[in-house]
């Protein structure tokens, strides 16, 4: 995901679309979640409404990498939704006049380790391990608690003709 300066004070959100690279304003645009996601809608309106700071988007990252996911699918599967505000990156001169030299910022997100298994050999272990013998123990200890015997007796043919 590549964040980049519209302004001195404004930072978007980068796309690609089919017309070629645009960068979504973020702060003009949260009202694509407006009805249906408001917890998205307020933690980009939190953080976007005056223009963005680099400091405090990397702080918040956690907080800010869902909704901004989903404004950029959004922006990139309906880029003529009304409530989407894109500008085009050709237009854009990525130059800084601030203090702020930083112009764009490109994060690219990770799992932890012990989630990442891109050989699947973690989730063949686990569905052939065999349980530990104690678990096993306590598991039919357990059945052996909650088992009832339920007895169904027909009646002899005997019977039903007396009846």
């Amino acid at each position: 995901m590549k964040l980049a300066k519209i302004t001195d004070d404004k930072i978007g959100l980068v796309v690609a679309l089919p017309n070629g690279p645009h960068i979504v304003d973020i702060a003009e645009s949260v009202g694509v979640f407006a009805p249906h996601d408001p917890l998205s809608n307020g933690l980009l309106h939190g953080a976007f409404n005056d223009g963005g700071d680099w400091p405090s988007i990397v702080k918040h990252w956690a907080h800010l990498q869902r909704p901004l996911k989903r404004l950029g699918l959004i922006a990139e599967t309906c880029p003529g939704h009304p409530g989407l505000v894109l500008r085009s990156l050709a237009d854009r001169n990525l130059k800084s006049e601030s203090a702020n030299p930083i112009v764009a910022i490109d994060i690219t997100d990770m799992q932890p380790l012990e989630e990442r298994d891109p050989t699947g050999r973690r989730a063949m272990e686990r569905q052939f391990v065999t349980p530990p013998q104690n678990a096993i123990e306590a598991d039919s200890a357990a059945m052996a608690e909650a088992a009832q015997v339920i007895g169904f007796v027909r009646p002899k043919k005997d019977e039903l003709s007396k009846r």
